[in-house]
């Protein structure tokens, strides 16, 4: 098989990848359907007001009240009001920038086949270094260039009149627009999320090596929101046996009370688990309980001690009768499960267990957060004691 026929038989294939993939800008219906009325309502309004003023101020002269390159700038200042290109200064400055430049090359140079490509590509040179990077304005450049005798009798009062107030007028109106209609034209950044800085994002988009349509602020914000999101992601997919760890100690049904405090105390735990000899979780038996038992026996008048001896009751005296059950967690339960468990109750590890009923360990906030992220924290932790020189 020849070359050509290889690359004729690939033609295909390469076309269809390229129609399948997504489109840079995705809009649900409504919004679709505002922006193309707000085009039309933009340059409408532009072109009308245009057409009155240059009547009014130049009767009788053959300028054009409405250039073409306004519908490419309408499409921004519509479709994606948030982005850097379609803010007032690129819109306007870069229309008005290029413009001037496209009518000093076509009068420094009368040939239209070097004045053209010329101005297409000093118009955006300007538009870089005075940091008004609009993409209309190269179309902008070269209609100075193309527009005809018309074009070329106004000189550079073309980039004013009808550029400038073409452009001045479209900006207002998408402004206004796009006020009504809720959309965010003059964008206000957010804040930059905590974890990435904005150096972070400067050392990411000088990495990166190309123009993003993407403020770096804004860039940053969606970071954040990606990582919420996957943290979300791996909160639904992680299950609480995921997560947990071995108990420092075990509890026995028939344990004496003074010993089961002597080993919570011991491990500095707010609770421990009761299980009996087979490893089957019985209930849970928290220092709280613990406390709140002795208080009430040092509450106890001497008088009401006598009456309680009488009737056959006794204080507590073994793990049984204060430890609490139903506090338990699945291991193939969501591992957000447990850190809802154990704030609801104010420990800081439930049990969880298998569908025996067995205990498998302990889980809880902590250990959820460290197997979410536990990655990133190592890295900091690392690079804390690295700046400290440990």
């Amino acid at each position: 098989m020849t070359l050509s026929a290889l690359i004729l038989g690939a033609m295909p294939s390469f076309l269809l990848s390229i129609l399948r993939r997504p489109h840079p800008v995705v809009l649900p219906p409504i919004g679709q359907a505002r922006a193309a009325f707000g085009a039309l309502f933009g340059l409408a309004l532009s072109g009308v007001l245009s057409q009155v003023v240059l009547a009014w101020s130049a009767p009788g002269a053959h300028v054009a009240w409405l250039v073409a390159p306004m519908a490419a700038s309408a499409v921004l200042l519509f479709c994606v009001p948030a982005s850097p290109l379609a803010q007032p200064w690129p819109v306007i400055g870069g229309n008005v920038v290029s413009a001037l430049v496209g009518v000093l090359c076509v009068q420094l140079l009368p040939d239209p086949m070097i004045a053209a490509p010329l101005a297409g590509g000093l118009s955006i040179a300007m538009m870089f270094l005075l940091r008004c990077l609009h993409p209309p304005g190269g179309a902008v450049a070269m209609t100075a260039v193309l527009g005809g005798p018309a074009v070329h009798e106004a000189g550079l009062s073309f980039a004013l009149a009808p550029v400038g107030l073409n452009t001045v007028l479209l900006v207002l109106a998408a402004m206004l627009y796009n006020r009504v209609t809720g959309a965010h034209h003059v964008h206000k950044p957010a804040p930059a999320p905590l974890d990435v800085a904005a150096e972070d994002i400067d050392a990411a988009l000088e990495h990166f090596g190309e123009a993003l349509d993407v403020s770096r602020e804004d860039l940053a914000v969606i970071v954040n929101d990606a990582e919420h999101h996957a943290a979300e992601r791996r909160v639904r997919r992680l299950h609480a046996g995921d997560v947990v760890v071995p108990p420092l100690a075990l509890l026995e049904p028939d344990m004496p009370l003074a010993t089961a405090r002597a080993i919570l105390l011991e491990h500095g735990l707010p609770s421990l688990p009761v299980v009996d000899g087979e490893g089957r979780l019985l209930g849970v038996l928290t220092l709280n309980s613990l406390l709140r038992a002795a208080a009430e026996a040092e509450a106890w008048s001497i008088k009401a001690r006598a009456l309680i001896v009488l009737r056959g009751r006794k204080d507590a005296e073994r793990v049984v009768e204060l430890m609490i059950v139903g506090i338990a967690v699945q291991a193939g339960q969501p591992a957000s499960d447990v850190a809802t468990l154990a704030g609801r109750h104010g420990l800081a590890r439930v049990p969880v267990v298998d569908a025996a009923g067995m205990l498998v360990g302990m889980a809880g906030p902590v250990e959820v957060l460290d197997a979410l992220h536990g990655v990133a924290l190592a890295t900091q932790g690392w690079r804390l004691r690295r700046r400290r020189g440990d």
